[in-house]
């Protein structure tokens, strides 16, 4: 039989002139070698076929999806001559699998940590050869340097059982190496303590290559922000002491002259003026160049023709630098293109959600200008439903000339759930629970929620319901129902609601709702103490309230369940008695406002929260119940102070404010899941229509937030500063 042998390491196939003249037809495929990769993965990879015609280039092609599988240290291919073709062998030799990993020597980071740095582990198959050994001592030799170990060396021993590869990593750390000094030559504008602090490395922090490479180029970006935009960085040079242990590094600067700028052009623009560009600019003329500047200058512009339909816009800067006067001459080179329409809206990946319930969210239409920054808010709505793990809008090219097709493409989330066990809050203590709601009801976006807790202080059944596009029109209908009991220990009595509320709601503009809503209770005050205040003793019995409400609503929150940008307003009043009915008539206007702001980095946020609210009985003769009058103190309004603890010395107030401030940040390695907090609150609750600021009550202190499907898990611990005491506060939901 005769036989050729095809070469991989050049990638050239050599056969045998005799053979391919003879017939050139593959009549079978053999897989040698394959153990624990299986053949059919084999097979379904290449793209060689029986019956195919002998092909040098698909064979290439198939060595080289072979290799990227990285299951295999070597391949090789044989052609065999058989009735009436070829054979072609694919000869395959896996590689070994890893067993043990064990580190020596390693004082300064522990095992684990080192282990989660690698990209082998115990068990892999088919995954250790001399490369992936290579590039694994390297990730180990990256870990050290970056945690301030430049002379660390890494070696390995392999010890093969079983065709399983034992790998022991022998670790020198060496010293810890501090940076002791750091010189500046050249720097003529800028004092060296100046330079320092902007490449963020300084005296005594640990040496880090990665670290000073980066310092390296902050410090140059300083210097073009400072009009240096010629700056250069000569060389840099680090040298150690004779233990090892401090670093000394050199950096040698030529700053060139500070550039201002002479004369800027625009040319190419018809949709926008040069002097509406220039006047809309940081960038001007007899400035001093600033780049960070200028290139916010550039992305604006490119936006502005963005939302106006030239998404296909071009801004090409020119600049002319004449070193010997100092200064620039810009020329803003414009290919505004043409106008691109929407010719369709594509939805994919929604399975529940009906089409419609994410069309309905979209402030762009089909055969409108492309905006973007309709766009963006469209994506924000599809997002702020709750119904989708990821939203994403992208383009493809349309059917005609100047048209272009927009894709939503959704990722649904589980929006039904059933959770039951046990839980704690501050106000109602140890509950067992069990609800079932899903918020994406048929697949129309309804709400529906069914709720029972049980505890020694509450039992408490409820059913709600929520149709947020009633007739497909942005007007919403929701109902709930309840019956609740709470025992109120620290006031000495018992009560029941039972009770139910209509609400409708109609949105007056993209970011705008009006809601006007019923509400009937019947409340039952029983079991009052001798202890209760004369206000609980006169409300024993049962007593009805009915009431109407009209609330505004303003929300442009960039994200309702996790807000980092954007404000929340609500501004409502209710009116309960009168002509509704009831045995109590009052009025209670409560105002609420949130705001959020990225500070320094995208993840650290600053959350504002302000709250407030009075309530009055509009007849001289009737009193406003103790269980409508407004707490303060919990986790929910003042944190540090145990719940309803505030107005001191009295059972409800007829006046509250307070304010809020937090800074939220994640917690590094957990994905979004855990979040930490800051706060200062600052607040009271007044018995009378009063709010007496010496009496503000002040509480700081820190929590985790946990973000689960049923919603964010709170735990804060509250210092109240006027107690001086440490208060646990839990509950479920933002506070804000």
């Amino acid at each position: 039989m005769k036989k050729i042998t095809i070469l991989i390491i050049a990638m050239v196939l050599v056969y045998a002139t005799d053979i391919l003249a003879q017939s050139t037809i593959i009549r079978k495929i053999e897989i040698v070698g394959s153990k624990t990769v299986k053949e059919e993965n084999i097979r379904d990879l290449i793209k060689t076929r029986p019956g195919d015609d002998f092909s040098s280039s698909k064979l290439r092609e198939d060595l080289k999806s072979i290799y990227k599988m990285g299951s295999f240290s070597d391949v090789s291919i044989e052609a065999e001559e058989c009735t009436d073709g070829l054979k072609i062998i694919f000869n395959l030799k896996e590689k070994m699998g890893t067993g043990e990993i064990k580190f020596t020597g390693n004082k300064s980071i522990w095992s684990s940590t080192i282990q989660e740095a690698l990209d082998i582990h115990k068990g892999d198959t088919c995954s250790f050869d001399t490369l992936s050994l290579t590039r694994n001592k390297m990730k180990i030799l990256n870990l050290y340097k970056d945690k301030g170990y430049p002379t660390a060396s890494i070696d390995a021993k392999i010890e093969v059982k079983k065709e399983l590869a034992n790998i022991t990593f022998l670790i020198k750390e060496g010293n810890r190496v501090d940076i002791k000094k750091i010189y500046f030559k050249g720097n003529k504008a800028f004092p060296s303590k100046i330079l320092m602090k902007k490449m963020e490395i300084g005296i005594g922090k640990r040496y880090n290559e990665k670290a000073l490479e980066s310092g390296l180029e902050k410090l140059a970006d300083f210097y073009r922000d400072e009009g240096y935009i010629l700056i250069s960085i000569l060389s840099h040079k680090t040298s150690f002491d004779d233990e090892r242990k401090k670093a000394f590094i050199d950096v040698v600067l030529n700053e060139g002259p500070q550039i201002k700028i002479r004369r800027i052009q625009v040319r190419g623009n018809t949709v926008f003026s040069a002097a509406d560009i220039q006047e809309k600019m940081f960038t001007k003329e007899g400035r001093v160049f600033n780049q960070s500047k200028f290139i916010e200058d550039l992305r604006f512009l490119q936006s502005r023709y963005y939302e106006r339909g030239y998404i296909l816009t071009r801004v090409m800067p020119l600049t002319d630098i004449d070193e010997d006067s100092g200064t620039i001459s810009i020329v803003l080179e414009i290919s505004e293109e043409e106008l691109i329409y929407i010719e369709e809206i594509k939805i994919e990946g929604n399975i529940a959600t009906k089409d419609k319930i994410i069309r309905r969210e979209l402030t762009v239409k089909r055969g409108e200008v492309f905006n973007t920054q309709k766009i963006w808010r469209s994506r924000q709505k599809i997002y702020n439903l709750g119904f989708f793990e990821e939203v994403d809008i992208t383009t493809e090219p349309g059917n005609e000339k100047g048209k272009m097709f927009l894709v939503v493409k959704v990722k649904e989330k589980r929006t039904g759930m059933m959770s039951f066990g046990a839980g704690y809050n501050s106000i109602d203590g140890f509950l067992g629970y069990l609800e079932l709601s899903q918020n994406n009801f048929r697949g129309l976006g309804e709400f529906l929620s069914g709720k029972v807790e049980i505890g020694p202080k509450k039992l408490n059944f409820e059913i709600s319901f929520t149709e947020p596009w009633l007739l497909d029109t942005p007007t919403s209908l929701g109902f709930s129902l309840y019956h609740t009991t709470r025992d109120r220990i620290e006031y000495y009595y018992k009560e029941k609601r039972i009770g139910g509320n209509l609400t409708v709601g109609r949105a007056i503009s993209d970011f705008d709702k009006i809601y006007l809503g019923y509400k009937y209770e019947s409340v039952e005050i029983f079991d009052v103490g001798e202890n209760a205040t004369s206000d609980v003793k006169s409300q024993k019995g049962i007593n009805a309230t009915s009431s109407m409400s009209l609330s505004y609503a303003r929300d442009t929150r960039d994200n309702r369940f996790d807000a980092s940008s954007g404000i929340y307003l609500n501004l409502s009043t209710e009116v309960a008695g009168g002509i509704l009915g009831g045995n109590y008539h009052f009025y209670r206007p409560i105002l609420d406002v949130s705001n959020y702001y990225k500070l320094f980095f995208k993840w650290l946020v600053l959350g504002l929260h302000l709250r407030a609210g009075m309530i009055d009985s509009y007849l001289p003769s009737t009193e406003v119940p103790v269980y409508e009058k407004f707490y303060a103190g919990g986790a929910d309004t003042i944190r540090g102070y145990p719940e309803r603890s505030l107005p001191s010395g009295a059972t409800g107030g007829k006046a509250i404010l307070y304010g809020n401030t937090e800074i939220r940040f994640p917690i590094p390695g957990t994905q979004n899941m855990l979040k930490g907090i800051i706060f200062y609150d600052i607040g009271n609750a007044w018995k009378e229509l009063e709010v007496n600021f010496d009496q503000l009550k002040k509480g700081v202190g820190f929590g985790i937030r946990i973000n689960l499907p049923v919603g964010a898990l709170r735990f804060d611990m509250g210092y109240g500063i006027d107690r001086r005491v440490w208060e646990p506060h839990f509950s479920i939901g933002q506070m804000f």
